[in-house]
């Protein structure tokens, strides 16, 4: 009896620690809307590199994402994602020259990444007053500014 009740309370412990799920911000019509990924991720620098692989398993199914599959000619988002510094209350996320084109397909394909990454920082650093986007060390600004 003893070994029987050890062994549910260890599958209970074992399910609640594997079905944990993290914050992210997504898109759904061209709003934020938070939703969650599988996994456990309790810090930026690990919440970042989910969000661009694991997007396309959010629970709300009618989120969009472009980070996974979304520039067809173009490797996944993540290959270029370079990391995430934060200085005070900017945070800056890094990623090589390879996901310029992430960020310069058109005003509704930038809204969609931009809102998602920046909503997911605030969601993990509440206090940023800045997300900005560095692509070969120089911030990024897309034609509308």
């Amino acid at each position: 009896m003893k070994l029987l009740m050890i062994l549910l309370l260890s599958s209970a412990i074992l399910t609640a620690i594997v079905s944990a799920d993290s914050k992210v911000v997504l898109t759904n019509a061209f709003r934020p809307v938070e939703t969650t990924i599988p996994g456990e991720f309790k810090t930026l620098e690990a919440i970042l590199p989910a969000l661009f692989t694991l997007a396309d398993q959010a629970a709300d199914k009618g989120a969009e994402q472009n980070f996974i599959g979304g520039r067809k000619k173009y490797k996944d988002l993540i290959y270029y994602y370079r990391g995430v510094r934060v200085s005070e209350n900017i945070v800056t996320v890094m990623f090589s020259k390879g996901a310029k084109p992430y960020f310069s397909g058109g005003p509704s394909f930038d809204t969609i990444i931009m809102h998602s990454i920046i909503g997911t920082v605030k969601l993990y650093k509440p206090k940023a007053k800045e997300v900005k986007i560095e692509i070969e060390g120089k911030i990024w600004r897309n034609n509308d500014g």
